[in-house]
């Protein structure tokens, strides 16, 4: 039993969480924008400790993410388990379809298996729920219903094998008269019928908002000094920020939690720097009366358990915020590393102890699928490192390296390309930050580097290509990487392998180490 763990639980990029528990497992799903494979699953025993499981959309049938545009893809997804299957409904809004993908435990439980074909719903809206009771199936959403740009929470019912419309869409609430309602999710408890959402946008005036039903179609009403239920919106000095749609579900032993999405601005001066995108947390929830009671009512960064023994009693393990470092002795790519809209399959192989990647013609700033493969940025203060296998590279006409991005505007890339005439390698600063793009040189090798790093902190990137007594580097602003920059907030920073036109880039150990206080 432990007294006190640390939020986020999930670090980086791992917004809108949904949580299920199955025969002693809990699921959670995230969603991805237009970053591949679609929909990331994790699983663990303790709630705070999560392995990654391969994520979920890995073919065009269960979403086609090739004409992503940044921030759009896999928004807002939902799981839930029901007569021996997964469901996992979403929205992709780069077909703008709304579907649901069905899974089943492999034999051996360690995976799940999940079909190639989904289910699309004819809804006009975003960030579906699921609800299954007495053999039927609802879907809430949220979506505009007049030309005045008015949002409601709406629900259909609707027959699972096909997806068809059974009932509705009818609205079932307005929220509490902010703007943009939207995330439901429903939760039955005792012989009512509650509406979870977010309101205020996904920004600074993000809220949880909570409302009750008797019946399961409304209208769902809160009551005086219920709503917001859990938000930071007024406290600016709190450590998280952007609190919101949040889903509510049960341990072992029946107690509740929340988990919801947040932020760690960095404070750099005056200005608040958001780099690593929304993150998974979780609260303890006492659920004795009417209303729940969602820990102090205050979403801190470090939760103290003293005053929820029974919560407690249910976590048996430390956490552990691992760091991450492949070298690749597994047979297939870790369920971490990311691409750009569609595999890469083609331009991809993995040997034992090393990875291959192969350049393409498409760029970052192309919207396509450039061979950009990533993982998340976790911490304000972080070293990423990528080494490099002599033997098995080559540069040939192209370039290769490491880049981080935010979007397909705002990137940084250092690269090696040889150098005309010669037998060396020049380095390169490739940097896009709107429609200011820096192209130069930085230095020159005799050979090539031993390893890449990317050295993140909280106001600062540094980039650099390192040899035996040689470090070429570049350092820009992590202003330029941030949503602020964007003025968005879907995605969080990504940095990873670079690779151009016809080089190949072998890769014998990637890093990345925490360099927190």
């Amino acid at each position: 039993m432990i007294n006190h763990y640390q939020n986020p639980i999930l670090r980086g990029m791992y917004p809108d969480p949904s949580i299920v528990l199955v025969e002693g497992t809990y699921y959670l799903v995230n969603s991805t924008f237009e970053y591949y494979p679609g929909i990331a699953l994790s699983k663990s025993t303790d709630l705070l400790n999560w392995t990654p499981l391969p994520s979920i959309a890995q073919k065009s049938t269960q979403a086609d993410l090739r004409n992503a545009q940044s921030n759009e893809g896999i928004f807002a997804v939902c799981i839930r388990y029901h007569e021996g299957a997964f469901y996992v409904i979403t929205t992709n809004f780069a077909e703008f379809k709304n579907f649901i993908i069905r899974g089943v435990l492999s034999a051996d439980q360690s995976t799940i298996i999940w079909d190639e074909q989904r289910t699309e719903i004819d809804i006009m809206g975003i960030d579906p729920d699921l609800y299954f009771e007495e053999n039927r199936t609802y879907v809430s959403f949220t979506g505009y219903i007049d030309d005045k740009g008015t949002k409601a929470i709406q629900q259909a019912e609707i027959d699972l094998a096909t997806g068809t419309i059974l009932r509705g869409p009818e609205v079932i609430s307005y929220g509490t008269g902010g703007r943009d309602v939207e995330g439901p999710h429903i939760i039955k408890r005792n012989d009512g019928y509650y509406l979870l959402a977010a309101e205020g946008g996904t920004g600074v005036g993000h809220m949880i908002t909570l409302f009750y039903s008797p019946s399961l179609w409304g209208p769902f009403e809160d009551a005086d000094g219920i709503n917001p239920i859990f938000t930071n919106r007024d406290r600016a000095n709190e450590p998280l920020q952007n609190i919101g749609h949040a889903d509510l579900f049960q341990d072992t032993k029946g107690n509740w939690w929340l988990t919801c999405l947040g932020t760690r601005p960095a404070s750099v001066g005056f200005t608040q720097l958001t780099n690593l995108g929304r993150e998974t947390l979780l609260y303890p929830v006492v659920w004795e009366e009417k209303w729940p009671h969602i820990y102090t009512g205050i979403p801190s960064a470090k939760v103290d358990l003293s005053r929820f023994p029974n919560h407690a009693a249910n976590l048996p393990n430390e956490q552990k915020l691992d760091e991450f470092r492949d070298e690749f002795q597994t047979k297939t790519l870790h369920p971490e590393w990311v691409s750009l809209r569609d595999s890469l399959e083609d331009r991809l192989c993995l040997q034992p102890g090393r990875l291959i990647l192969t350049g393409a013609d498409f760029r970052l700033e192309d919207l396509g699928a450039p061979s950009f493969l990533g993982v998340r940025q976790t911490e304000h203060q972080e070293s990423f490192k990528v080494y490099l296998d002599h033997e098995k590279t080559h540069v040939g006409e192209g370039a290769l390296g490491v880049a981080c991005l935010i979007n397909s505007d705002h990137y940084g890339a250092l690269l090696v390309e040889k150098q005309p005439q010669n037998t060396s390698y020049q380095i390169l600063r490739k940097q896009k930050i709107g429609d200011v793009e820096v192209t130069e040189i930085i230095g020159t090798l005799d050979a090539l580097p031993e390893y890449f790093e990317i050295t993140h902190q909280k106001d600062t990137k540094t980039f650099s290509a390192v040899a035996k007594d040689t470090r070429h580097s570049f350092t820009t602003q992590a202003l330029h990487f941030s949503n602020e920059a964007i003025a968005a907030l879907n995605t969080g920073n990504f940095q990873g392998l670079y690779v151009l036109d016809d080089a190949q880039m072998a890769v014998l150990k990637v890093e990345r180490e925490n360099m927190r206080d």
